[in-house]
């Protein structure tokens, strides 16, 4: 705190006024307190003392360094061409020719040949029937041989049967097989 001499300078004249007027005193300076009416300073303009702030120093934050991510180059793949396959055509149907075949006897001497064949189908063709004693079994009447596109068919029995010929992508077709026997004299 700064001394103020212009404020002590008027105080200590205030008391020395104080102290001149009291009764009985002969105008001279008296230590102590006065007594009397005490008169009215005149307003002089006293200055307030102001605070002074003083700044605080503000801690300047140092940049820290961040370690930064070095760019991993990207391998990109060529686009390989796709290869697109030519569709496989659709097999057509199983067609037997002829589809029904008239046998008079039986044996090798009484085989007759059927030709099969499918559109868009290359492989081998199956044969068969229903189980022997079932209805359109050609166990006993007649039985098939070859390996395509000519199967020879061969009778056996006399008697009515069916062959299943199946062929590719799960098409089939039905052949139907009469054999007759006949007994010359009744015999």
């Amino acid at each position: 705190m700064k001394f103020e001499w212009r404020r002590f300078l008027t105080l200590a004249y205030l008391g020395v006024l104080a102290a001149t007027s009291c009764s009985g005193n002969s105008g001279q300076p008296v230590a102590g307190i006065a007594t009397g009416p005490t008169p009215v300073p005149t307003a002089t303009p006293v200055a307030t003392p102001t605070p002074v702030v003083t700044p605080t120093p503000v801690a300047t934050a140092t940049p820290t360094p961040v370690a930064t991510a070095t760019p991993t180059p990207v391998v990109t793949a060529t686009p390989t061409p796709i290869v697109s396959a030519t569709p496989t055509p659709v097999a057509g149907g199983v067609v037997i020719a002829p589809s029904s075949l008239s046998l008079l006897g039986t044996g090798a001497a009484n085989a007759q040949s059927v030709t099969v064949s499918q559109s868009n189908y290359g492989g081998a063709f199956t044969f068969s029937t229903a189980a022997a004693g079932s209805a359109n079994s050609c166990s006993g009447i007649a039985s098939e041989a070859g390996s395509g596109p000519v199967y020879t068919i061969t009778p056996d029995g006399n008697g009515h049967c069916t062959f299943v010929v199946a062929g590719g992508g799960g098409q089939t077709s039905t052949l139907t097989i009469d054999v007759t026997v006949s007994t010359v004299g009744g015999n």
